[in-house]
């Protein structure tokens, strides 16, 4: 495939395909190599969007006859195999030259990251020396294979790349200079492959070529992007000039090529496993093919989608942490953890989006950046895992839906998923089903927990144990730790504790019910135990059966227990040596899922409404302190303007500790919201309501307006089941916010005008005013220059009434900007200067500081004063880079070039516009500005007399 397609039989001979659409249906199938490729991916290859309407059939007539050409005395035993509605074709790397090229450049790059230059200089040689041209120019003309025939050559300069390093890392110049020098011509704005020829020319001592080189980059990037080279070529240029030691990398290092290598040495490399479950026994042939799958023994590529499917309590969570840890060495660039909380009782399963949102921020996405569509996101997501190799862990995934938009990663990432449902609708999907233990591994897995002298005292017992278990991983591991309390006790005396629901176990037999069973034995033992500490365990049991969240801290269970943190810990580690709950060291503690039906269903049976009722508001009492405490150390101009009272939150003392509980506790303080407002009890409903707006200012600032937007919705029930107006303002006013901070502003208005009537209805003079700068801050973003100095003049009367500043300068900021819009230059100036003397008056808000400098900077540039517009915005950028508001980077640095390009510093100009195109892009900004850039980008070519070009994409780190 590495040149023009080319099929060979074993003795050597050529085997011709003489048809384009034979040609193409085995290249189709041969990229997807030891992949089963479906009927769906076969047709696009074929005919792309217009398919023939005997397509089907004409798909199978080409199969049977590329059978009977590469087998034609049996075309039975051509490597073409039928699964279902898939095709599969399997090779190893020495049938195929693709994997074999892949092949070693893995080994290139292991040899590399271990430091063994001259195995990794002869894997590289071996995989480049398989090419032969460009990839099957014979079996184009189709979108899907021209695409693979551009990313296989994209894979080709990459490996070339890596493998340059690492000779100019050995000193072999002479020898690199004729590969680099041709890819150099092939790519004239590669940057990367230009530098290296310039490394290796300089080297072998051609001087005089390594400058003309340069001189050739810069020409050719000049004229594609009107810029110079990047800062570490002019850098390497002026120390061939003048002769200084050019350094070279002092041992060669996988380095990423194209459009990651923009980002090489700062990409995020994330380790989300949770701890690799000790004391794991059992599973040994699960574990073999799992790790066959992830790492074939044989070094190719890892499979697609692995799923380990089967019934709840069968273990597949803790296999799947337990075959993640032993891969974890092949995925050098990270492994992602997600539970998906799609068996969680009570809990809400996540969304694709938000699954995606986490991934991509531990990616290094900003999350003002991470894309609120769904295929955006996706796309996103794909991008970032290109010529990587990660490990995607998703576990306990509700359904294929949840994670479909997860599945498709390029090659050489895995994406690792469990869940009670199959998905044998997935392409490239190998199942694992699992079920109960084997006997023997279920006895040594009890041996292990209680003692294999206990065990082996009298192995009918053990073996009824097992029995009783219902060779189920949980119940066994439950059954061992009460053994491993008990030490006085036989294994006989268990069994016989047991006897009693021998009839419950006999009908609660799978699934859920054998787990139910011998969690009640466990449970038992907790509640009969003459030692308090046990009985707080079980209490403490079922209070976490009550509070709805995925997990809990020790000061969460004080609260729902009333009792000291310190006891609470007590009681938790009790829990977690029992293996009732699960710990990850961190002081963070969960449910297994079926333990939280145990659990819940305990409460309800052992304590009354009110007691339970009593426990779950405490608890709520700690998150809405906790989360008002966070706020104002967090976003100290978010007034939350909610107390709670009676109730101590977590000593947070510094900003970054607020931050860090806030978005640490985000999706439980999400769900026992939610759990909160969906309650009859009135008082637990209006603390859930009380909940939502710190949590609606943490999600603003975090990035989650839709989920802003979902719990504003909850609250607006809450408020109109309980006729409560103050409620309902509050609801108005975070939908409206989250309805403007998601394009919706029509929408947006109607919310805040009820917010409106709400707040004046209720007498609430600062939450009119601040309804009348929302109004005023939507109308501006609409263009309506009137209403919006309506609105801001009524929010300006109504916050001096009151003598709440914040208010006035935010008026008078928006005031500012649409006087500015009209050309009343003089009175916005005034008016501007106004608002900034009321910030400063208020000892600063950095955030309000950095719009007024914007402003001052296009009211500067309208005047035709471009340095004092600059003065501005620069001010604007260092007020805006200390509050954190990096969204607003971008406008500041557009204007920065704007003003540098009239007073001619081009350069300047130049590398603003880069710098805001890029940090647009980062922080999702790139389709608001689009416009803006694209005609500074044009006016800079025309300052410049340039010819006009297409504006340049920056990809951003």
């Amino acid at each position: 495939m590495l040149g023009g397609l080319e099929v060979r039989s074993d003795r050597g001979q050529i085997i011709p395909i003489p048809r384009l659409k034979q040609r193409q249906l085995l290249v189709a199938l041969l990229l997807k190599v030891n992949t089963p490729a479906s009927f769906d991916y076969l047709t696009d290859a074929l005919w792309g969007d217009d398919p023939p309407a005997s397509a089907e059939q004409n798909l199978k007539t080409y199969i049977h006859t590329l059978r009977r050409l590469l087998s034609p005395d049996d075309p039975r035993s051509a490597p073409i195999e039928t699964q279902a509605n898939t095709y599969l074709v399997t090779l190893g790397e020495e049938d195929l030259d693709l994997l074999g090229f892949r092949e070693h450049v893995r080994q290139g790059r292991r040899a590399t990251q271990d430091h063994r230059a001259e195995v990794a200089h002869h894997h590289y040689q071996r995989a480049l020396d398989l090419w032969r041209g460009d990839p099957f120019p014979n079996a184009r003309r189709s979108r899907i294979l021209n695409d693979a025939a551009t990313d296989l050559a994209e894979e080709r300069l990459a490996a070339l790349e890596e493998f340059s390093e690492i000779r100019i890392g050995l000193g072999r110049y002479v020898e690199a200079v004729p590969d680099l020098r041709a890819a150099a011509s092939a790519n004239p704005t590669r940057e990367r492959l230009w530098g290296q020829l310039m490394l290796a020319l300089h080297g072998s001592g051609d001087r005089a070529a390594a400058l003309h080189s340069y001189e050739r980059l810069a020409k050719a990037v000049m004229e594609k992007t009107g810029l110079e080279p990047s800062p570490a070529l002019r850098d390497l240029h002026r120390r061939i000039i003048s002769s200084t030691e050019v350094a070279r990398p002092a041992s060669p290092g996988l380095k990423r090529s194209a459009g990651a290598s923009a980002t090489a040495g700062n990409v995020p490399v994330p380790r989300q496993l949770p701890r690799d479950p000790g004391g794991f026994v059992g599973r040994t042939e699960e574990l073999v093919r799992l790790r066959s799958l992830l790492s074939p023994w044989d070094g190719g590529r890892p499979h697609h989608v692995v799923a380990i499917t089967g019934p709840p309590g069968a273990g597949k969570s803790v296999l799947t942490i337990r075959a993640a840890h032993t891969v974890r060495d092949r995925f050098p660039d990270g492994q992602l953890y997600a539970n998906l909380h799609g068996a969680t009782l009570g809990l809400r399963p996540l969304e694709p989006l938000e699954v995606l949102g986490r991934f991509l921020r531990a990616l290094g996405i900003a999350p003002q950046a991470v894309p609120t569509d769904i295929d955006e996101a996706a796309a996103l997501w794909r991008s970032l895992l290109d010529g990587r190799n990660v490990l995607v862990v998703l576990d306990d995934a509700v359904d294929l839906p949840q994670v479909r938009p997860l599945l498709s990663v390029p090659e050489g990432n895995t994406v690792l998923v469990n869940s009670r449902r199959t998905f044998a609708l997935v392409d490239d999907c190998v199942h694992v089903p699992i079920g109960r233990l084997r006997r023997v591994e279920a006895t040594t897995m009890l041996a292990k927990l209680a003692g294999a002298e206990r065990t082996g005292r009298d192995l009918e017992a053990t073996a009824r144990l097992v029995e009783l278990c219902g060779g189920l991983p949980l119940a066994v591991a439950v059954a061992g730790a009460r053994l491993a309390n008990r030490p006085r006790w036989e294994v006989a005396d268990l069994v016989e504790r047991l006897r009693d629901e021998r009839r419950r176990l006999r009908e609660l037999e799978a699934g859920d019910i054998a787990v139910r069973s011998s969690l009640r034995v466990s449970y038992d033992l907790l509640t009969g135990s003459p030692d308090r500490l046990d009985r707080e365990a079980a209490r403490a049991l079922r209070a976490l059966g009550i509070l709805q969240v995925p997990d809990v801290t020790q000061h969460v269970v004080g609260a729902l227990l009333d009792v000291p943190t310190e006891e609470a810990e007590r009681a938790l580690e009790r829990l977690a040596d029992g293996h009732l709950v699960e710990t990850d060291g961190a002081g963070r503690y969960r449910l297994h899922d079926l333990v939280r039906l145990f659990a819940s269903e305990q409460a309800v049976q052992q304590d009354t409404p009110a007691d339970r009722t009593a426990a779950l508001n405490r608890a709520l009492g700690f998150y809405i302190a906790t989360a008002i405490r966070g706020i104002e150390l967090a976003i100290p101009h978010a007034k939350t303007e909610v107390t709670i009272a009676g109730t101590s939150p977590l000593s947070l003392i510094s900003a970054e500790e607020a931050h860090e509980w806030l978005e640490c506790e985000q999706d439980n303080l999400l769900s026992v919201a939610s759990q909160a407002m969906a309650a009859v009890d009135e008082r637990t409903a209006r603390l859930g309501a009380k909940l939502v707006s710190p949590l609606s200012w943490h999600l603003h600032y975090a990035g989650f307006p839709t989920h802003m937007l979902e719990i504003g919705r909850q609250s607006l029930d809450v408020g109109q089941r309980l006729d409560d107006a103050a409620i309902q303002a509050v609801a108005h006013r975070f939908i409206g916010f989250a309805l403007h901070l998601t394009a919706r502003p029509e929408e947006a208005i109607v919310h805040v005008e009820e917010q409106l009537a709400f707040s004046r209805k209720l007498g609430d003079l600062r939450d009119e005013q601040r309804a009348l700068g929302s109004l005023a801050t939507i109308y501006r973003d609409l263009g309506r220059d009137e209403k919006t100095i309506h609105y801001s003049e009524e929010q300006r009367k109504v916050a001096r009434k009151i003598g709440h500043k914040p208010g006035e300068y935010f008026a008078l900021t928006q005031i500012g900007w649409a006087r500015r819009l009209q050309r009343r230059f003089d009175q916005a100036i005034s008016t501007l200067d106004t608002a900034l003397q009321q910030i400063h008056g208020c000892g600063g808000d950095l955030y309000q500081e950095a719009a007024v400098h914007e402003i001052f900077g296009e009211v500067h540039l309208d005047l035709g004063d471009p340095a004092s517009a600059k003065a501005s915005y620069e001010n604007a950028l260092r007020c805006a880079r200390a509050a954190k508001a990096y969204v607003a980077e971008p406008y500041m640095l557009v204007g920065l070039a704007r003003s540098s390009r009239l007073l001619g510093e081009f350069d300047q100009a130049a590398d603003y516009l880069a710098r805001s195109t890029a940090t647009a892009r980062a922080t999702g900004a790139d389709k608001d500005l689009s416009k803006q850039l694209a005609e500074e980008e044009a006016a800079l070519r025309e300052a410049r007399g340039e010819e006009a070009a297409p504006v340049r994409r920056v990809m951003t780190p």
